[in-house]
């Protein structure tokens, strides 16, 4: 990356709106407002004082919390979900910080301001304004966490892939494959081994905030992941008391960045944190605080049903699996009737584990079983790449460069599914009287009458479709890994059938 555009990027001016107390200002709807007042700096400000303003335009009216940035720096901020005049006051336990009052503009959003993603017909995703978002995801789990080297070249590398939604962890991550190296800077303040909890390293969360901010001038997702179970100092273990503290914090400080989503865990249900960790209360305080409501997960670590947490619980918004369970994406959209995310199906690479070592053919390959089945897929890496020249890189936990073959077949998937109604189509159960056969790699995803995907992955297998209707369909045969067409042709409704004579097959079908 350049320099001028890694310049940008760290100003992320073209996201957050900076105002003074009591100023006039513009910034757009589902933009940043923040407001920046100047406070005690003695004492313990991060445990001591409080902070919250109230915005009102018309009939809304959003308290929204703020929070302690260090050097008596306090922060508000806001993203107005509507366009007009808003007015603020804040309130606070501390006079010098209470009832400052201002005003200022949402103005049209401008370019790929889109807003949040919102969901849309029960099972699909959609920005806020309507335009169609087809999640496509990847994993970096630590890239925050590592040296600013790499974080650039994370960025670099993003900005030219097909990902639009990244998973991303607050804390370090301490794992095999290279991840036992240190952060870059301690989420909190540590002496030895000892974190003092109440006192946030705010440069730390400064880049975190920063590198969120990046992300959304890229148009990517954050899935914020606020804990994990991968950690040897102690973040997993700070007690229900500091839990909801630092949750409230991460509300505070992130919130408003409309490219926020909140994951509680990767793999919630791993013995060391499974009950360390009260579950259900975050959920339901982010539920009930975040005053921007966004998108809400929680990710198992075993491959089965039995390690699921309850999805249907009111505070999770979509369902985020790691499975490849592909042939149950029926079963459980109708369980939950939330989106499906499969937020791990293993990994392209070459490690010696097994969820770490597909093929690439098999990476790509799950996108199309995972994306005609009804779900949304998520793409990792795990070879080495040169990012760091010290340390072990590998992009599913620190980032850097992307060194497998599937994500150009990603972004040949992205644009087939891109092109389609999604969130008009459906998966069909193909043999619902033989169970045997679910497993089976033939999927159709549809709008029945209209339009048709068909994936399968092996040679001499037979796609069977029943057309209605009295129009002709177009049939284009697709091999998805050369990323070619195979065939085009026209076909009347009723009965069509078509073999495969080439692995990893998809058929587009649609009336014109």
């Amino acid at each position: 990356m350049n320099r001028s555009i890694l310049t940008i990027l760290l100003l992320c001016a073209t996201l957050v709106v900076v105002a003074q107390s009591g100023k006039n200002t513009l910034t757009q709807q589902w933009g940043v407002y923040e407001l920046v007042l100047s406070g005690p700096s003695s004492g313990n400000p991060f445990m001591e004082v409080n902070i919250d303003a109230t915005f009102k335009s018309g009939n809304h009216s959003i308290k929204v919390p703020g929070f302690y940035d260090g050097g008596g720096t306090y922060r508000v901020r806001f993203s107005p979900p509507s366009q007009g005049r808003w007015t603020y006051e804040t309130t606070s336990n501390v006079s010098a910080l209470s009832a400052k009052k201002g005003s200022f503009r949402s103005a049209a959003p401008t370019g790929s301001n889109h807003g949040p993603v919102k969901i849309v017909n029960t099972h699909y995703l959609r920005y806020a304004d309507g335009t169609p978002f087809y999640a496509v995801g990847t994993t970096a789990y630590q890239w925050t966490s590592v040296k600013q080297s790499v974080q650039a070249k994370t960025l670099e590398t993003l900005s030219k892939a097909p990902f639009n939604k990244i998973r991303m962890c607050v804390f370090p991550k301490h794992y095999q494959y290279g991840n036992e190296t240190q952060p870059w800077a301690y989420p909190f303040v540590r002496k030895d081994t000892i974190n003092d909890l109440t006192q946030p390293n705010y440069e730390f969360f400064r880049n975190f905030d920063a590198r969120v901010a990046q992300l959304s001038d890229l148009g990517i997702q954050a899935d914020v992941i606020l804990f994990h179970p991968y950690d040897s100092w102690g973040y997993s273990r700070m007690g229900k008391e500091m839990n909801q503290k630092y949750v409230r914090y991460m509300i505070a400080r992130l919130s408003a960045y409309r490219n926020v989503w909140w994951s509680l865990a990767n793999e919630w249900d791993v013995p060391s944190i499974k009950t360390a960790i009260d579950w259900e209360g975050i959920g339901s305080l982010l539920q009930r605080e975040d005053p921007h409501q966004r998108l809400r997960g929680i990710h198992n670590w075993y491959d089965s049903e039995d390690h699921f947490f309850d999805h249907n619980r009111p505070w999770v918004t979509h369902v985020s699996t790691q499975t490849a369970q592909f042939y149950n994406a029926i079963k459980w959209r109708r369980q939950y009737q939330k989106p499906l995310l499969f937020d791990e199906m293993r990994y392209e690479g070459d490690v010696k584990s097994s969820w770490g070592n597909m093929k690439g053919q098999e990476m790509a390959s799950y996108f199309w079983m995972a994306g005609l089945s009804g779900g949304y897929p998520t793409h990792g890496d795990t070879f080495r790449n040169d990012a760091d020249e010290d340390t072990e890189v590998r992009w599913w936990a620190k980032g850097g460069t992307l060194m497998g073959e599937s994500p150009e077949r990603i972004r040949y998937f992205k644009s087939v599914m891109e092109q389609a109604p999604v969130t008009q189509m459906s998966p069909e159960l193909l043999y619902p009287g033989d169970p045997k056969k679910l497993s089976t790699n033939l999927y159709i995803f549809s709008k029945p009458g209209a339009y048709y995907l068909a994936y399968v992955a092996e040679v001499g297998q037979v796609i069977e479709l029943n057309l209605p209707g009295t129009k002709d369909y177009t049939v284009e045969v697709l091999d998805t890994w050369t990323m070619k067409p195979l065939e085009r042709s026209v076909t009347k409704p009723g009965l069509y059938t078509y073999k495969t004579t080439t692995p990893y097959t998809a058929v587009r079908m649609y009336v014109d």
